[in-house]
């Protein structure tokens, strides 16, 4: 660090790479400033290097150096804000250099011809008093500055004060206002609440209102009022008891006393009166009556009595009317639910009588059935070519009576509640196989291509009932064999979510018209009537296979473009609902029990595709 008197034993470095001017500079030096001490350096980082090492009052600084010129060392020197004062030794006609010196921060500077002892010792003694003056300057300026912080961090804090007072004053002014503001809005509240109660009692007409003294005179008698009983406000006020105005009271002093008595330990009682008019007219009144406040300290409850009442002679009679009218339909409701029961009970009895009938009418159809077979292996004897074409005919039209009667069977037992579920382990590919063998025999008759195409990744194992799917697959196929002239019919078969199977017959048959997609699955429809004429059938066919679809826990559904083809989707889970075996409860008649197994279709294979009158078909289908 530098001395605090840089003029009594200054520290001076002399640089310049003359040796000679060297230590002719030093022994002028010596000779007028014996106490200071001196050093040398032969060049620019030499220089630098001895100004960083330790603290120098003053350097004399040779502008040429054999490394840097004097500007440079100068820069380093300011720039590493060393505390040393600077004079610039030139060579002759580089006076103009002086403004960049100044600039740069040198004290002063000499022209090396023109050094003398006395110039050299003049120079040297002002920078360093100059030295001195600016270091006092500066010291006295940081004394200024510390106090004027200090003043400063003063007056930042008296405004902080001065700011939070000034904030609470504020706060004050505001809370002051806004309670002013609360006041004036209270006491506006209050007139206009006051002014609204006074307009309420002036002008409703629905209620009468009416406040009496404790002696029971009137003293308000609302337009309510005036319309009910027909009296004008200016008659009653203060010139008549409110006793008057019921018979209750009006025909005893005492009719009241018992309320009034209530009302006096501060209750609050409703009830319904019989009010009497100016006119003799009497109506019923639903009344509130309540004690009116008393103000006056120390004073006993029951000053007086408010009344607030409104004539409900129309709603008693409403209300009379009103029961009446319930125990109308009361009854009306008793005699639908006897009527209901009735009719639960004929459908009951119709669903057991057709299973009884269907099953008794089967015995002789299969006795039918079975001598028209061997009448046709001429068991009998020969028979001409006529007769044969006869007793075929009988026996395919019983075969087609037995097959009608087998699905009104199945629907009657459904609706009965007589049928059960059995669950058996079988994979997808057997009943569709086998589905496919039989089909593709009528297809071939008809000139049709029927292909399964299946979409399963392995091997699909079902736990359900397998008669009633087989039956399912069996209906949907015949329909579609049915309801198709021409083109293909194919079967599709997926694996869907929930361990689910997907099952879609899709043909090019005479399709569905929209209209009548709502009513396909309805029993004994078919989407064109004439169709039954022409494609045979019952209509019971997609009724129970629906039906079947849902016991077994899946979904039936239909989408067809008229003359286009149909497509029947069936969703089927691959194990029978949890329950069902056991109790059959019905997804869509939510019966005790479920369908029995159907009877056993009759082989396709043996009927012709012209003459499939099965009971399968509620319309066409893909048709």
């Amino acid at each position: 660090m530098s001395r605090d008197d840089p003029t009594s034993r200054p520290a001076i470095l002399i640089v310049d790479d003359n040796h000679t001017f060297v230590d002719l500079t030093a022994e002028i030096l010596r000779q007028e400033l014996p106490d200071a001490e001196l050093g040398s350096a032969g060049s620019g980082e030499e220089a630098l290097s001895q100004l960083v090492s330790r603290d120098w009052d003053l350097v004399l600084l040779d502008y040429r150096l054999p490394d840097f010129d004097g500007l440079e060392v100068l820069a380093e020197v300011r720039k590493r804000l060393l505390d040393v004062a600077v004079v610039v030794i030139t060579g002759e006609g580089d006076e103009s250099l002086a403004a960049d010196l100044f600039r740069m921060g040198a004290y002063d500077y000499l022209v090396k011809s023109q050094v003398s002892a006395r110039t050299l010792t003049r120079t040297v003694s002002q920078v360093l008093m100059r030295k001195l003056l600016a270091r006092d300057i500066v010291l006295k300026a940081d004394g200024q500055l510390a106090r004027s912080e200090d003043q400063e961090e003063r007056n930042r804090a008296l405004d902080i004060a001065y700011d939070k007072l000034r904030e609470k004053k504020e706060q004050l002014r505001l809370l002051s206002n806004s309670l002013e503001a609360t006041i004036q809005e209270r006491t506006e509240e209050l007139r206009s609440t006051s002014a609204f109660l006074n307009r309420v009692l002036d002008s409703t007409t629905d209620h009468f209102i009416i406040a009496t003294d404790p002696q029971g005179l009137i003293l308000t008698f609302n337009r309510g009022a005036e319309a009910c009983f027909g009296l004008q406000a200016d008659s009653v006020v203060g010139r008549r008891n409110f006793r008057t105005l019921f018979e209750e009271s009006a025909q005893s002093e005492a009719g009241l006393d018992s309320l009034v008595h209530e009302l006096g330990l501060g209750a609050g009682i409703s009830q319904e009166m019989h009010a009497v008019a100016e006119d003799g007219r009497s109506f019923v009144a639903r009344i509130s009556l309540a004690p009116l406040a008393v103000e006056e300290e120390g004073a006993k409850p029951g000053g007086g009595l408010v009344i607030v009442g409104t004539d409900v002679t129309h709603e008693k009679q409403l209300e009379q009317e009103n029961v009446a009218y319930i125990s109308q339909i009361e009854a009306a409701n008793e005699d639908l639910r006897q009527k209901n029961q009735q009719i639960l009970q004929a459908t009951r009895l119709k669903s057991e009588f057709l299973a009884n009938v269907s099953h008794e009418l089967r015995t002789p159809l299969n006795a039918i059935i079975g001598y028209a077979d061997l009448l046709l292996g001429q068991i009998y004897g020969q028979m001409p070519e006529r007769q044969v074409g006869a007793v075929d005919g009988i026996a395919r039209r019983a075969n087609d009576l037995l097959e009608l009667i087998n699905g009104i069977l199945d629907l009657a037992r459904i609706e009965a509640g007589q049928l059960q579920l059995k669950a058996e382990s079988f994979t997808l590919a057997e009943v569709v196989e086998e589905l496919v063998e039989t089909g593709q025999v009528l297809a071939v008759r008809k000139e049709l291509s029927l292909e399964w195409i299946n979409h399963c990744a392995g091997p699909v194992e079902f736990n359900t009932d397998r008669q009633k799917l087989r039956q399912i697959l069996f209906n949907l196929m015949h329909n579609a064999i049915k309801f198709t002239k021409k083109g293909s019919i194919r079967i599709e078969t997926s694996e869907g979510d929930d361990e689910q199977v997907h099952i879609v017959f899709v043909d090019s048959g005479i399709g569905i018209p929209q209209e009548a997609l709502a009513t396909i699955f309805d029993e004994f429809r078919q989407a064109d009537g004439t169709s039954t004429r022409e494609y045979g059938g019952s209509g019971l066919g997609l009724t129970i296979s629906r039906k079947f679809a849902r016991l077994l826990g899946g979904s039936l559904t239909v989408t067809s473009e008229l003359n286009r083809g149909s497509s029947f989707a069936l969703l089927l889970p691959r194990k029978l609902p949890q329950g069902a075996e056991a109790n059959g409860s019905s997804r869509e008649f939510s019966l005790s029990a479920v369908e029995s197994s159907l009877a056993q279709p009759q082989d396709m294979e043996a009927l012709e595709p012209d003459e499939l009158g099965d009971a399968s078909e509620a319309g066409p289908t893909a048709g």
